[in-house]
């Protein structure tokens, strides 16, 4: 049986007042990687064991799957997030933690974009980052490859899945090597809200901020483990430090080669004409009850995008539509030998309503 790593990440922030009234703050990237036997008995242990923690707090169960977010309008969020953790943990094999923790004094810049260079044979004229653009505009975006990267030596690829949430940035040597290692991996877009494995790593990664912070506990190797007692010696954590760089800074403009292991069949939402943006398309109950039903289907969601995304159309995907224009566009395309299955988005909303 091939075992399932399901990872997710966040940004971890913490400010605190220093001496002298010194105004503190430190800024890192955190990720869980949560390690289980099979999907599918996972699976099944994680719905009873939501269920059950919902319950206790008299909470009715919306969805199949659940993220930190879909818990905020709780005031017992932290205490559901517990609840579920005491129950699913014994059904969890490891708990893989990995933090930032870089020595600016040591290497004051990272270099960046060495391989560009190389290709071109051109002198850049910004061959470095600051930590603060490295974790923002990279790190932050691509941090579940570097997290499945980083066990790699402690893993063998014929024996493991990686289940990633959605990520996206330019080519570093910890994907490259991931890929030429062997390993398989899918990438699931809104992961924690339609898979059960990166759901559960996006809970322990509340959990464990929440611990943290209250615990007033810096976010070092020997706080990790005593903030997860439920998980026990289960609990393994990894430092990303200076001597990581070379592998996870961005070495090329390229992006990422992500698209082909994308998790299908993908929902494509076309919106068409409608004037709803895309941040508010994908905060809405209707958007969560499409993720609901495709993750029933083992698909995912994701906006239509014309410029790119008909290029990474597979046979079985479909095209959801809000209104008539969405309709339409998605039967230009099956004109056009693309047999997306259509797919209104106002009937699915409609009945989840009725339920």
């Amino acid at each position: 049986m091939t075992s399932i790593i399901g990872i997710d990440s966040r940004i971890f922030v913490r400010s605190n007042r220093k001496a002298y009234g010194v105004e503190g703050h430190f800024e890192s990237v955190i990720g869980i990687a949560v390690k289980v036997k099979g999907y599918e008995s996972f699976n099944e242990a994680y719905k009873k064991a939501m269920l059950e923690a919902l319950k206790k707090y008299g909470i009715k169960s919306d969805y199949s799957y659940y993220c930190t977010h879909d818990l905020t309008e709780y005031k017992e969020k932290n205490l559901i997030i517990e609840e579920f953790i005491r129950i699913i943990s014994p059904d969890i094999e490891k708990i893989h933690v990995f933090y930032t923790l870089f020595s600016k004094k040591r290497i004051p810049e990272p270099e960046v974009y060495g391989r560009l260079a190389h290709r071109k044979q051109i002198k850049l004229s910004k061959s470095t980052m600051t930590y603060e653009e490295l974790l923002k505009k990279h790190l932050v975006q691509c941090f579940p490859i570097i997290c499945a990267w980083r066990i790699t030596p402690y893993m063998k690829a014929n024996t493991i899945e990686f289940h990633m949430d959605a990520y996206q940035g330019k080519l570093c040597e910890a994907e490259e090597d991931v890929i030429k290692l062997g390993f398989k991996k899918r990438i699931f877009v809104s992961g924690d809200m339609c898979n059960p494995v990166i759901s559960t790593a996006d809970l322990v990664l509340q959990l464990l901020d929440f611990r943290l912070a209250v615990q007033n506990k810096y976010l070092i190797f020997e706080n990790i483990r005593p903030a997860l007692p439920e998980f026990g010696d289960k609990v393994m954590a990894y430092p990303i430090l200076n001597k990581h760089l070379p592998k996870i800074t961005p070495i090329d403009t390229e992006n990422m080669e992500i698209d082909k292991y994308m998790q299908h069949p993908i929902f494509w939402i076309f919106k068409g004409d409608s004037i709803i943006n895309s941040e508010t398309l994908k905060s809405s109950k209707m958007y969560r009850c499409l993720v609901d039903y495709a993750s029933a289907n083992m698909g995912t969601v994701k906006l239509f995008s014309a410029s790119k995304d008909i290029r990474n159309f597979e046979k079985g995907d479909f095209g959801v539509y809000l209104e008539n224009r969405g309709k339409e566009q998605i039967q230009s395309y099956v004109k056009l030998d693309k047999p997306f299955k259509l797919f209104d988005l106002n009937l699915l909303y409609s009945e989840k309503k009725t339920i």
